[in-house]
């Protein structure tokens, strides 16, 4: 919101003079639309008190920064907005402190956030995910729902946690030990394989390496397993499966069990996480397993807690309603339409 300028005294008198005739405040508003009706209304009824219709001095101590500068902040914050509040007292001289820039960008309605985090994309990566888009961009609610979305997701103890807020401010909360407690080092970890449709999903399968394999790591041949003897249960006639494009998924093994199978497999763009209605559902099921089990933000990397963690992301994963899926099935024309009014670059989603 830019700063609000004082209106003219000609505006006010004109204001002033139709009210005299007999107009009412919102019958002024339709003939003057750029002039907020609060600010006719308050004109109107702070006429006897203003002389000449000129503003009146303001009571306590006259404003530091003038309207230019005021003015030249809100245009830096506009045009540069990583720009620092020490940055911005260096360009008024210094003539406030910092309390008042942060007053004076809240009265603006400027308010910094945090940066949000993505993928990072290029413009080869946003022509293929414009070009994914037009593809598809034809199909309907009742052909979404056809498309069955699958991935994998490791899950960390500790990660994921759904932040806790309190009316205690930080030093009380260091007073009453009222924080959350960070394990120290890395947790263990799980990686695990699931896939959902509108009305079905499999379940949370727990992925574990080949340790026969060069990498020690989740081979093609496990995936390839995976599909066979989850897909013909998941996939009727006519529907469409999406596994994203990993490497392990591009393998010839992979491709050709697919083709066996008779699956047709949606083509999918590279960093597309947000087009993938599953991360969110991944998101639901972290803040569901410290709710489920809440001992495990505090328990020792064992293997026991391996097996416990495993239980509640799975226990998690089925207590997702069925709801959800549908709903998360439904957005997928939204996302497209996002996608194509981005030309492929950064959505929402």
């Amino acid at each position: 919101m830019a700063p609000r300028k004082e209106l003219d005294p000609q505006i006010r008198l004109r204001i002033c003079e139709l009210h005299s005739i007999g107009w009412g405040p919102t019958k002024i508003y339709r003939q003057h639309p750029e002039i907020p009706l609060s600010t006719i209304k308050t004109t109107i009824r702070r006429e006897s008190i203003r002389v000449n219709n000129t503003t009146r001095a303001r009571s306590g101590r006259p404003r530091k920064l003038t309207e230019q500068q005021r003015d030249h902040i809100y245009d830096l914050v506009q045009s540069e907005p990583h720009i620092r509040h020490i940055d911005l007292l260096t360009e008024v001289d210094h003539v406030v402190k910092r309390r008042s820039i942060q007053y004076l960008l809240s009265e603006m309605g400027c308010r910094k956030w945090k940066q949000l985090n993505r993928p990072e994309i290029k413009p080869i990566h946003a022509a293929k995910r414009l070009a994914w888009a037009r593809r598809y961009e034809h199909y309907t609610a009742e052909d979404w729902a056809r498309v069955k979305w699958s991935d994998e997701y490791m899950v960390e103890r500790g990660i994921g946690v759904r932040p806790t807020w309190t009316f205690l401010r930080p030093r009380d909360q260091l007073k009453n030990h009222d924080i959350h407690a960070k394990p120290c080092g890395k947790g263990i970890k799980q990686m695990f394989w699931a896939a959902f449709g509108e009305d079905i999903r499999t379940g949370l399968v727990p992925l574990d390496s080949d340790p026969e394999s060069a990498q020690g790591g989740v081979t093609a041949a496990i995936i390839l397993a995976l599909y066979r003897a989850f897909l013909p249960d998941l996939l009727q006639e006519g529907d469409i499966f999406m596994h994203d494009g990993a490497s392990i998924h591009r393998t010839y093994i992979v491709r050709e069990g697919l083709e066996e199978m008779g699956i047709e497999v949606m083509e999918w763009p590279p960093y597309s996480p947000d087009l993938n209605p599953i991360e969110n559902l991944w998101a639901l099921m972290k803040e569901e397993i410290y709710k489920l089990y809440p001992e495990l933000l505090t328990a020792p990397n064992t293997a026991s807690i391996r097996e416990l963690l495993t239980k509640a992301a799975q226990e998690a994963w089925h207590s997702i309603e069925n709801r959800v899926l549908v709903r998360l099935s439904t957005t997928m024309p939204h996302r497209v339409q996002a996608v194509i009014e981005a030309d492929g670059w950064y959505t929402k989603y």
